[in-house]
């Protein structure tokens, strides 16, 4: 980690949190009864744009200094407002892929536990520290892809009264 790009007041909330997050995601996980099928339907299942969106997102979040812009190291309370600004970014990005999967879905009813576990590896993996210098999302989505064959594949989300 080069510390001249990244300060630890920034770094270390956002590695806490994203593994507070992953920890209760897993927990959560364990009590649904979800397959990884079904996980992998709801992964692939997210627009290709919108997983590129997601990286360039996180290539944004980590390499370009955002949250020094945002707030700058002498904000009081710097820390506070970080993880501030990271729970607000997650629960859009929650919110965001949530909607994507439901409508690339074609039902209300696909906001279930495997969507949700699908929008929340999406959102941990925005926040998280370090993950802008590789395209982990995108390999996971074509991994996803591969496993259901295709079937849910789409270039860019649906349009309710525009798309099929």
């Amino acid at each position: 980690m080069n510390m001249e790009h990244y300060s630890l007041n920034i770094w270390l909330p956002k590695a806490v949190g994203a593994s507070i997050v992953v920890g209760l995601l897993l927990w959560w996980t364990g009590t649904q009864l979800v397959t990884i099928s079904e996980i992998a339907t709801s992964i692939s299942s997210i627009p290709f744009t919108v997983i590129l969106l997601i990286e360039a997102l996180d290539k944004f979040a980590d390499v370009s200094g955002i949250y020094g812009r945002i707030l700058p190291e002498g904000t009081s309370n710097h820390m506070l407002k970080s993880v501030v600004i990271g729970i607000i970014a997650f629960i859009a990005v929650i919110y965001g892929i949530l909607g994507t999967i439901s409508l690339s879905l074609g039902s209300i009813s696909s906001l279930s536990a495997p969507a949700i576990i699908a929008a929340g590896i999406c959102a941990v993996y925005i926040l998280a520290p370090e993950t802008g210098d590789d395209e982990l999302l995108l390999f996971v989505w074509l991994g996803a892809t591969a496993a259901t064959f295709g079937h849910n594949i789409s270039l860019i989300p649906p349009i309710p009264g525009i798309t099929g």
